[in-house]
């Protein structure tokens, strides 16, 4: 290497060609790699198996209750009953009597009475007594019966008293009972005895 002095300042000149040079300039250079943040990788996992319930039988719906009326201002808060109540016996001999008396406007009493004198039913006027309506229709209708019987009438089928303010119309309901009506003067003994034949078959029916 020379050197050349210019004024107060020295170049220095590199000569060229040298091995040392010539090293530098092949030299790699290498320069720091700068690892990247590793990323998390999502890992597949396998869902477990969801149980498979056996098919079931369609369940009914519950029934939706219905709706209940509420009663406005000034109504009546009695509410009906769900179910009619059955009519027991004695009402339903009750009502056979009441729809002889309707349909029979000539029927002024009746009465229903067991073959031993005592009253099943009875739709009587105020002041008449059943015991006493009860005895005396199963005593007319025995003595009836016997003097069909002995005088060879074959089986009674009803009893017919006139007296001077009306009629006493006996007739058989069933086997064990005697429908006794009072009738006023003047009657339609036919309309009667009919309506008592039919009111006496219900109430055979319902005595069975």
């Amino acid at each position: 290497m020379a050197d050349a002095g210019i004024g107060d300042y020295f170049i220095s000149e590199v000569d060229e060609g040298t091995d040392e040079d010539d090293e530098l300039l092949s030299a790699p250079v290498v320069l720091p790699v700068v690892s990247a943040v590793a990323q998390p990788v999502a890992v597949p996992v396998a869902a477990a198996p969801v149980p498979v319930s056996p098919p079931q039988a369609p369940v009914a719906p519950a029934p939706t209750p219905a709706a209940i009326a509420v009663p406005g201002p000034g109504a009546s808060s009695v509410r009906p009953q769900t179910a009619a109540r059955q009519a027991s016996r004695e009402e339903r001999l009750v009502a056979a009597l009441d729809g002889l008396m309707e349909h029979s406007p000539d029927v002024q009493a009746a009465a229903l009475v067991s073959l031993d004198g005592f009253t099943m039913a009875s739709a009587l006027p105020e002041g008449m007594q059943e015991d006493r309506v009860g005895a005396m229709s199963a005593a007319i209708l025995g003595l009836g019966e016997r003097a069909a019987t002995e005088l060879g009438r074959g089986h009674l089928s009803q009893v017919f008293i006139e007296g001077a303010d009306g009629y006493v119309l006996l007739m058989a309901a069933g086997d064990r009972a005697v429908l006794t009506a009072l009738s006023a003067p003047g009657s339609k003994l036919g309309l009667v005895l009919y309506d008592m034949r039919e009111t006496a078959g219900a109430i055979g029916d319902i005595l069975r």
